[in-house]
């Protein structure tokens, strides 16, 4: 994956997951990371942003439960195709 700068306001009151889960969502919904991108690792993305890797995980866990990621175990995080989840019912 090229690297997306995710930039992290310590003066908010939003958790951090969410801060990276928001700007990764919106980085997939602009189409900047797109369908079969693979984000970087959790432990890589952890150190960059110096913060602990459970922060990463739940970030990323948050993006496979609403359909944007998909985990591939022993492989990482991949984007999905989006457009069913905002397809119409």
């Amino acid at each position: 994956m090229e690297e997306n700068m995710i930039i992290l306001n310590n003066n908010v009151q939003t958790p951090k997951y969410i801060q990276i889960y928001e700007q990764l969502r919106d980085d997939i919904i602009r189409g900047e990371l797109p369908e079969g991108s693979k984000l970087v690792s959790t432990r890589y993305l952890a150190e960059s942003l110096a913060v602990g890797r459970n922060t990463v995980e739940k970030a990323y866990l948050q993006l496979s439960s609403e359909g944007y990621v998909e985990s591939r175990v022993g492989s990482g995080y991949y984007v999905q195709d989006i457009h069913n989840i905002f397809s119409p019912g």
